[in-house]
């Protein structure tokens, strides 16, 4: 790495830094005022309140660093261009591509490290976060152990579950529905006043089997009722409903077909997957367009300027994220190219400017 890109890249992480510590104090501030009602009335540690911003941080760090990564790409550039920097790098036949050069490349390493923290990092802290807020702020029971009532599970297979309740003491049923799916269509139902799993088998009592071919219906009553078929195991019924753009985008594969294994719609999941690689690179396309903007519009290193150039642009980003989000979710457009749109548009935007600043 030659002199000229450790000086560029120095003040670039340097802001890109001061950036990253802005924008998470900003969430954190606003999200402290929305939960404080939360922590005060159930008396919550402030060691426990520490414990579950440290686990939202992973989360946190994926959000704000496309926004911290544009302001230090104007910051750095700006700069430079306000102490002729700039002019004298160029007159000496550096071109503005070689410049912004060590940004580009080390945003790029950036959005890598970004889509590995989205993988291996967030689904685990986002649930040590819930578990730390309903156990340990609000005092609930944990979920392995707490009963549950009215649950609607899609297992695996094609295999959904209504449940009125299930005790998570002793990993048992109570009036329960499954019913075996092949698409649309229901294959069998076991409805059952209790059930419980056995060395790897599910046990039903008191209920009737039901079994459903070319449109006729043959029930058969039982008291008991064993069967290997259901895939499922009692600690499935334990996990609370995640949040699918902080699942992995294996689990999200997994789980869009189960969905669609039932017959049910999976674009939301479908999109939330392509979501999921698309987001990443948006740390690349900011750092396209703070380049661009910076060599050729923007200009001065001024901190207000850049801050307001940063939530503007910002701004209409995560709006043109979340626009096409909502067409994928409504099957108006292919999920992919929802979970793409965002980063078509500015990437293109991007690149139009920085071909400008070439000419």
């Amino acid at each position: 790495m030659r002199r000229l890109d450790r000086y560029v890249l120095r003040d670039f992480l340097l802001y890109c830094l001061m950036g990253i510590l802005l924008f998470v104090g900003i969430y954190l501030i606003v999200d402290v005022f929305e939960k404080i009602d939360k922590f005060v009335d159930n008396e919550a540690a402030v060691a426990t309140v520490v414990r579950y911003y440290l686990w939202s941080l992973p989360t946190i760090l994926i959000q704000v660093c496309p926004l911290a990564l544009l302001l230090a790409s104007i910051l750095s550039l700006g700069q430079l261009r306000r102490f002729n920097e700039l002019t004298a790098m160029q007159g000496a036949g550096v071109s503005p591509v070689r410049i912004a050069l060590p940004l580009l490349i080390g945003a790029l390493l950036i959005s890598a490290a970004a889509y590995g923290v989205g993988e291996l990092l967030v689904p685990g802290s986002y649930r040590a976060q819930q578990r730390i807020m309903k156990v340990e702020i609000k005092g609930q029971e944990p979920e392995e152990f707490a009963g549950r009532l009215n649950i609607r599970y899609l297992g695996q297979g094609g295999n959904f579950y209504m449940v009125e309740y299930f005790d998570g003491a002793t990993g048992s049923l109570r009036n329960v529905s499954v019913q075996e799916l092949a698409g649309k269509e229901i294959l069998r139902r076991i409805d059952a006043a209790a059930g419980r799993f056995e060395r790897d088998v599910w046990l039903f009592e008191n209920g009737h089997l039901r079994m459903f071919r070319d449109s006729v219906e043959t029930a058969i009553r039982f008291e008991r009722f064993a069967t290997s078929r259901l895939r499922e195991i009692p600690s499935d019924f334990t996990q609370p409903k995640e949040d699918p753009f902080r699942m992995s985008m294996a689990d999200l594969a997994r789980y869009a077909e189960r969905v669609r294994e039932s017959g049910g719609r999976d674009m939301k999941l479908r999109t939330d997957y392509h979501l999921r690689a698309s987001f990443p690179l948006s740390n690349l396309i900011m750092v396209l367009l703070g380049a661009s903007l910076s060599l050729r519009i923007v200009r001065g290193g001024n901190v207000a300027v850049g801050i307001g150039v940063t939530i503007f642009i910002g701004f209409a980003y995560y709006a043109c994220l979340r626009a096409g989000q909502a067409l994928g979710y409504s099957g108006t457009i292919p999920p992919i190219l929802a979970a793409w749109i965002g980063n078509l548009l500015f990437g293109a935007l991007g690149s139009v400017f920085f071909w400008k600043v070439t000419r």
